[in-house]
């Protein structure tokens, strides 16, 4: 029975994904394209560190250097040094960059909001509430072995 459980939360977690998904291939993006210019154009200053972005995408280095590259030769991103860092990359986008994410991204960042709108508070709050305590629990399982 638990089982059953398990598997309908990490199938809940899957649809959202394939949600995003559907919007990346919509515009001929993989999911982790499409997610680096989410998260870019998210950030205050729409300019993110190559590990802050590996991090946010839970992607392997190699993968978001594939995505660097490809966005970089499309000419939509920069990267350059961090002065803070010499040893880490600031990736930001460019004007073109910028006008892209902004047809991509405003109209996705407009879905969500009115999605979350269509629900009560409560609903929200119960699902963010439900899947970090299984996630806490799950961590705290695994820690103890």
């Amino acid at each position: 029975m638990n089982r059953d459980k398990i598997n309908r939360i990490y199938e809940s977690v899957q649809k959202v994904n394939q949600v995003y998904e559907v919007w990346a291939g919509k515009h001929k993006l993989t999911l982790y394209e499409m997610l680096m210019f989410y998260e870019i154009f998210q950030k205050e200053n729409m300019e993110i560190t190559q590990k802050e972005l590996s991090i946010k995408l839970e992607a392997p280095k190699t993968s978001v250097n594939s995505i660097i590259k490809k966005q970089l030769n499309a000419g939509y991103i920069e990267m350059r040094v961090n002065p803070q860092n010499k040893r880490e990359k600031i990736i930001s986008l460019t004007e073109n960059g910028e006008r892209y994410a902004e047809k991509l991204i405003r109209p996705l960042l407009q879905y969500e909001e009115e999605a979350v709108g269509m629900l009560e508070d409560r609903e929200v709050e119960t699902i963010i509430a439900a899947q970090n305590k299984f996630a806490d629990i799950l961590l705290s399982k695994m820690e103890d072995r």
